[in-house]
């Protein structure tokens, strides 16, 4: 005769009663255990950043994927949402209960803004007190991994900065940059939850600014403004890392549950601001850096700037990475350097009516970059003959 299905339409555990205290003891479903993939929650997977690494998971097929987000992703029908609006309040009570529910392996934390924003409170409560909502629910429901989006300006922009910062570095950004700031309040909380939960595994990705046609946010406006204020005498090194090169280290990361600690992504290569600006079309109007401040942070509090004025640091010091960590532990090579990201979205907005051969400078760049590799990585001459032959 047939065994009783359970609520789930399968068949269930038979129960069996212990011989000493007459308890009804319940065996788990060997199948269930055997068959049941590890699940990743990714919140924020609705946004431009998540919704990439939720395609690139779900691509894999190896792992089950919820999104956490106010809105399930754009065309992803098959992705199983929950609603999560971490600006709530008791958002942690929520989150505590759908964790429970889900059980994931490990939590993705993506839902940021990545750009500054006039309503300081609202990005304050996001960037920083959901991050502590998150660790708060994650130790409380005992998920093993987290996994925090962080961004490599957390150093700070200033004129003492060494060329390439590593993860030892210590945060330094002005104080009175409180969209920075709130990036440093999240990785401090990621900190607390390891001394609370040493069991617990966390990996902070600090990734330098994306940049791609698709990109959106203040910087690629910012290089794409018919012109902007540069500052006298100052011209920093940049670092632009594609989207993609940026999940491809997310994924990296949750393939190695031992790789623990802080990692710099970055790609390879740097690029001056007066080249991204010549590239982009844009007009650099110098002015004296008291001047630049100024003029920054009067288009701000005008509503009509980009990043308030203290945020001008970037455009005058450097703060470029090392990412040496990463290719070490994470196996990451980002696919794309800085200057063919920055070539690739330039082509892409303003390829056509400038007066820049796109087509020449990329071939310069492969060349330069050929040449380069063949200084420090020379390759055996029998080997450069079997490529020849």
């Amino acid at each position: 005769m047939a065994g009783r299905p359970d609520a789930g339409g399968a068949r269930g555990a038979r129960p069996r009663r212990s011989g000493s205290g007459g308890r009804v003891v319940r065996f788990p479903k060997v199948a269930d255990t055997l068959t049941r993939r590890p699940k990743v929650v990714v919140t924020g997977g609705s946004g431009f950043f998540g919704e990439r690494l939720v395609r690139a998971l779900l691509a894999r097929g190896d792992r089950d994927v919820v999104v956490f987000d106010l809105v399930p992703p754009a065309d992803l029908p098959d992705v199983k949402h929950r609603f999560l609006d971490l600006n709530l309040p008791f958002a942690d009570g929520t989150l505590f209960k759908l964790l429970k529910e889900e059980r994931p392996e490990a939590i993705v934390h993506l839902a940021q803004l990545r750009s500054p924003s006039h309503q300081t409170t609202y990005a304050h409560e996001l960037n920083s007190i959901g991050a502590l909502h998150v660790f708060a629910a994650a130790g409380e429901a005992k998920i093993p991994r987290i996994l925090l989006g962080s961004t490599s300006l957390v150093y700070g922009a200033r004129g003492d900065n060494p060329n390439f910062l590593t993860e030892d570095h210590p945060l330094q950004p002005d104080a009175a940059d409180r969209f920075v700031r709130d990036f440093v309040e999240a990785e401090s909380h990621a900190r607390s939850h390891v001394r609370r939960h040493p069991d617990a595994r966390v990996q902070i990705l600090r990734f330098v600014p994306l940049l791609s046609p698709e990109v959106r946010d203040y910087r690629t406006r910012l290089f794409a403004a018919p012109f902007s204020w540069q500052l006298m005498g100052y011209d920093p090194l940049l670092q632009a890392l594609h989207p993609d090169d940026a999940v491809d280290a997310l994924v990296r990361a949750l393939d190695r549950p031992e790789a623990q600690g802080v990692f710099n992504i970055a790609p390879e290569g740097v690029v001056p601001l007066s080249t991204v600006r010549l590239l982009f079309g844009s007009l650099g109007i110098p002015v004296p850096h008291p001047l630049g401040y100024a003029l920054y942070e009067a288009a701000w509090l005008a509503g009509v700037g980009l990043m308030p004025g203290v945020h001008a640091h970037y455009l005058r010091y450097l703060c470029v990475v090392d990412d040496a960590k990463a290719r070490r532990l994470l196996g990451f090579t980002a696919r794309k350097t800085t200057l063919e990201v920055v070539l690739e979205t330039a082509r892409a907005r303003f390829g056509a009516g400038r007066l820049v051969d796109f087509d020449a400078v990329a071939d310069a760049a492969r060349s330069a970059r050929y040449t380069f590799e063949q200084r420090v990585h020379p390759r055996p001459r029998a080997e450069a003959a079997g490529v020849a032959s």
